[in-house]
């Protein structure tokens, strides 16, 4: 079996192994994998590469599910998956998966095998949404397997994964909100901005963090959302949203206001320290001249210790997105509306979350309906007697 590596980059290189040639096709079939270090420890990788595939087979004849799995996540990469879902995935197979199912030929495997899994995760404390976060990877590996060839069909389809309840989201206040702004603002003016744009757009974390100078339009009023900043081996990166689509969110007066003032805020701190602002420049950056964006991790940081201090325990950074979905519903804003301004690509997705904040709407519905029909100087007729 052959494999070969090409230098990406410094300390980056592209392994691929060849693995025969499609059945239909006939076009020659590759594992890649993104490798990060030396040249030499990439010649080590490409050679595990090639010792995991099956030798000589491109229908999966003999392949575990260990090898399986290697093969669907290098598919993932080849699909430019976010690396922070890569590196879930790894985490999960390696911790859990392979443990159990690794040694099992594809061919053999059973929904049994799987609810076997499922239920000693569940014995050793994982969550009915963990198992399943975990049911859906396996289904994913084994749907690739069934296109590929390997197998006639899904397994996973046949096993039983514990069911889910869907948490209630129960947004902060008006006044935590509050609070937790005015509470930012007074430990780092520099991420304080950030905190309050998270509660006005609804935006999700890496997105923030991603925002330049360039995608803000003051004449229009509104900022484009178009890529997300990402942790990867060796730093930070930057990939597409979540939903692969380039959203454009409106502000009002007060979103305007806010990032005016960051904005020269961050103009004056670059002038003190006698740098420049690039024009290309992070709007939320710990560098004068907003080189690079803050780190996600470290934002997620600052903000459990503003809330610790204001005893808000139970509030999460991704529960002020929670917050602006609900305040927006409550006031009538349509589900559509929403639904665009949070990146869901589907409205549906907005209403199955957000069902709580639509019951409000249905009771004030109500109201409406019984001002229509009874007149304000009329009254109820008294209830009959049973």
């Amino acid at each position: 079996m052959r494999g070969t590596k090409r230098k990406r980059s410094v300390g980056v290189w592209e392994l691929r192994a060849y693995v025969g040639r499609d059945p239909v096709t006939g076009n020659p079939k590759q594992v890649s994998k993104t490798f990060y270090g030396t040249a030499r420890e990439a010649d080590e990788a490409l050679r595990d590469l090639i010792e995991q595939q099956v030798p000589g087979r491109s229908d999966g004849a003999g392949a575990t599910v260990g090898q399986l799995l290697d093969a669907w996540l290098s598919e993932c990469e080849r699909m430019d998956l976010s690396p922070t879902t890569i590196r879930v995935y790894r985490t999960q197979i390696e911790h859990t998966i392979r443990p159990a199912l690794g040694s099992i030929k594809v061919q053999r495997l059973g929904a049994k095998d799987l609810d076997d899994l499922y239920r000693a995760m569940k014995e050793k404390g994982s969550s009915p949404k963990t198992v399943r976060n975990h049911h859906a990877l396996v289904a994913a590996a084994l749907h690739q397997a069934v296109r590929w060839g390997w197998v006639r069909r899904n397994v996973a389809e046949m096993a039983k994964p514990p069911r889910v309840t869907q948490r209630v989201v129960r947004p902060p206040s008006v006044d935590a909100v509050r609070q937790l702004v005015v509470a930012a603002e007074e430990r780092d003016p520099r991420l304080a901005p950030l905190v309050m744009m998270a509660a006005l757009t609804g935006m999700r974390r890496g997105e923030l963090c991603a925002l330049r100078w360039s995608d803000l339009d003051l004449d229009e009023g509104q900022i484009e959302v178009a890529r997300s900043v990402v942790l990867v081996p060796g730093g930070l990166g930057e990939k597409t949203t979540k939903t692969n689509r380039t959203r454009r969110v409106a502000l009002d007066e007060v979103g305007l206001s806010v990032l005016r003032t960051h904005r020269a805020r961050v103009e004056e701190w670059a002038r003190l320290a006698d740098e420049e602002l690039r024009l290309d420049a992070f709007i939320f950056s710990p560098y004068v001249d907003g080189s690079l964006p803050f780190r996600p991790d470290n934002v997620t940081n600052f903000f459990i210790r503003v809330r610790d201090e204001l005893k808000l325990p139970d509030v999460r950074l991704h529960d002020l997105r929670h917050f602006t979905a609900t305040q927006l519903i409550g006031a009538g804003v349509d589900v559509r509306t929403v639904a665009g301004r949070l990146g869901h690509t589907d409205p549906s997705m907005t209403l199955r979350v957000y069902s709580h904040a639509l019951e409000e709407r249905d009771r004030a519905a109500a109201a409406v309906m019984g001002r229509v029909l009874v007149p304000p100087t009329s009254e109820l007729p008294p209830a009959s007697s049973p």
